[in-house]
């Protein structure tokens, strides 16, 4: 018979640690591996042999419940088993099982963190830092890391990457073999960027493509590191780091805007040592300049745009010019103008003295920033100029009802609420930004209501609360009760929904929900789109894996049949995908019912509609918060580029 003895006190009633220490029939056990598809199972010659693994599994299984199962069998006792299975009767051995078939020997080290991550991907890679070969390497794994590390007195490699990325896997053994060699006298790094929470520094160094290495001395960047890709390359470069030797700023700026009779254009290229006096020469013209990196994927992305507004204002004899200057080439402009991030566009004009006398520069030129992106904007622009509304402060900023919360006053505040509701939100999600001015009115109507409190709080700066409360994606609203967590909102994002909420949270909690309507047949929905549906990928649960797999990139739009502005980006979205069908077949565009697919809905912490993912080889990217139109899209899935290959 049977006995089965759990090993930790505290668990759900699905998933134990069951100990087998009498005889079991091999079919018993096989099927306990069908039914949970996710199993690690320890072999162990006897209870005294097993019992640091058990401890370690005490760690591991509140943060793999419901998601993995932990079982260990006593091979003192369950002899056969062990044997038709092919354990080591003599030493522990952890042997892992999907999908009911045996999978691997677990290979990682036996630390919570290991185990867990492992259980949570069993078939994925394993994490750099865990790989022994990068011993020598330093992880940074948050901004926080970064902060710290730029700190230190060694001069600093960081290797910017993505687990996806083929290139960076192939640059991975010989960056880890020149961090070996030069131990002690330089710091090599590595930063995994395709993490939510690392997102800032991709847009703070404008890391478009993988791998990006990044060289600093005493705290600040020095160089983009541009040079070979074997280990003596690596060394040879932090010996003597200098920016490669590349052609002079004319011919550079040349390259990147070719000029012959098959490629025109009136693009002026200007440097540290022509700039002043050009300005000066064209005092009564607007000028437009484009300070650019010759690596920059966006770079690349408005260069076609910016020559072809230069061509359109040359047909019209505007005196309006446009001019581009190369970062890498002229420090000098670049440190005057504090230009931080690739592409950044600066207007200089005159006639702007009077009205912007406090953004005037040194040269009494430079006016402000602009950030047209297409050539009609551009050429309307520079037509009729117009200063651009200041930067909205951060949320936290602005004078309004909304609490802001953070790791001091959490607990505090929301324990002094009988209704609390509290948004956690990240400043660069767009729901989030659609979200806020809504939530803020509703906010006001119960300003006089000591009771009741709407907050917030940035999950990008409080990451603790923000795991705590296990935040699956952004925004996720939850509703408190004297500090005490209830539940999750569910209603809709809207002042109305907000404020009927909360005049009486226990009535909207207690209401039934509604029958959901039977899925609509997602064709019918597509078909009236317009010419080119057809090649947008209409994607189930059993079929997203293996589609987005196929793919390089892939943008996905998740919708609703109800929601309007799904509805509106139909025909847009369909043209796209019909135009890429053709000419970029490695590009997948997709669309999600996920009022129907709910586990994908789920899975991606979709929180409203329509919510656009952008994958890159079969894993998720980043979610696509970019223009709507049909040239936002091409240019934002075709533009970027990936780096060379090693």
């Amino acid at each position: 018979m049977l006995r089965i003895r759990t090993f930790i006190l505290v668990f759900s009633v699905i998933y134990l640690i069951y100990g087998y220490e009498s005889p079991i029939e091999e079919k018993d056990f096989r099927r306990l591996l069908k039914q949970n598809k996710n199993v690690l199972v320890l072999c162990s010659p006897n209870e005294k042999t097993a019992k640091p693994v058990l401890q370690l599994f005490k760690q591991v299984e509140p943060e793999i419940k419901g998601l993995g199962l932990l079982v260990y069998i006593s091979c003192e006792k369950g002899k056969k088993l062990c044997k038709k299975f092919k354990c080591d009767t003599n030493n522990n051995e952890l042997r892992h099982f999907k999908d009911g078939d045996f999978h691997k020997v677990y290979d990682r080290a036996h630390v919570a963190k290991s185990m867990i991550t492992f259980m949570l991907d069993p078939k994925g890679e394993m994490p750099w830092d865990e790989d022994e070969l990068t011993r020598d390497i330093l992880h940074l794994n948050n901004p926080k890391d970064f902060e710290r590390v730029l700190k230190k007195s060694l001069p600093l490699l960081i290797f910017f990457y993505a687990p996806w990325c083929g290139y960076c896997k192939k640059l991975k053994p010989l960056y880890a073999e020149a961090a070996t060699e030069v131990r002690g006298q330089y710091q090599l790094a590595v930063m995994n960027v395709d993490k939510v929470e690392n997102y800032p520094m991709r847009r703070q160094f404008n890391i478009t493509g993988f791998p990006t290495l990044i060289y600093f001395e005493n705290g600040e960047e020095k160089f983009h590191y541009t040079g070979g890709h074997t280990k003596d390359d690596i060394i040879k470069w932090l010996k003597d780091p200098q920016p490669p030797k590349e052609p002079s700023a004319e011919e550079a700026a040349t390259e990147f805007f070719p000029t012959d009779s098959e490629n025109v254009n009136y693009v002026v290229h200007l440097n540290d040592d022509t700039f002043d006096t050009f300005l000066a020469e064209n005092a009564q013209s607007p000028i437009l300049v484009m300070f650019y990196a010759p690596w920059c994927g966006h770079c690349k992305s408005l260069k076609p745009e910016l020559i072809k507004a230069s061509i359109d204002l040359h047909d019209q004899q505007s005196n309006a010019i446009i001019a581009a200057i190369d970062s890498t080439k002229s420090p000098k402009l670049s440190k005057q103008y504090k230009i931080e991030g690739f592409p950044t566009m600066k207007f200089f004009s005159k006639q702007f003295v009077v009205f912007f006398c406090y953004l005037i520069s040194r040269d009494g030129k430079y006016a402000f920033e602009t950030n047209e992106r297409t050539a009609d904007k551009i050429v309307a622009f520079l037509k009729d100029p117009k200063e651009p509304p200041p930067p909205e402060p951060e949320w936290s900023e602005q004078e309004t009802d909304v609490v802001h919360l953070n790791e001091e006053n959490f607990k505090t505040l929301l324990k002094k609420k009988k209704s609390a509701l509290v948004m956690f939100y990240a400043p660069w999600c767009g729901h989030c930004k659609k979200a806020k001015p809504l939530y803020t009115s509703a906010a006001a109507k119960f300003k006089d209501n000591p009771k009741v409190m709407f907050s917030a709080i940035d999950c990008t700066k409080q990451r603790p609360i923000c795991k705590e409360y296990e935040v699956p994606g952004y925004p996720t609203i939850k509703y408190f009760n004297y500090g005490k967590y209830i539940a999750e909102y569910g209603s809709d994002r809207t002042e109305e929904a907000f404020v009927e909420f909360m005049t009486n949270p226990e009535e909207q909690l207690n209401k039934p929900k509604p029958t959901p309507p039977p899925p609509a047949d997602p064709i019918e929905f597509w078909k009236d789109s317009g010419p080119g549906y057809e090649n947008v990928h209409l994607l189930k649960s059993s079929t997203f894996d293996s589609i987005i797999g196929q793919s390089r990139k892939a943008l996905i739009m998740f919708y609703a049949p109800w929601c309007g502005h799904c509805k509106k980006a139909k025909p847009t979205f369909s043209s796209v995908a019909s135009q890429l069908a053709s000419t970029h077949k490695d590009i997948i565009i997709g669309a999600v019912d996920a009022t129907a697919e709910r586990d994908l809905g789920s899975k991606y912490s979709v929180k409203g509609f329509p919510t656009f993912l952008y994958f890159e080889n079969g894993q998720l990217s980043s979610e696509y918060d970019g223009g709507r139109s049909e040239q936002d899209l091409l240019t934002y899935l075709t533009g970027s580029t990936d780096k060379v290959e090693l």
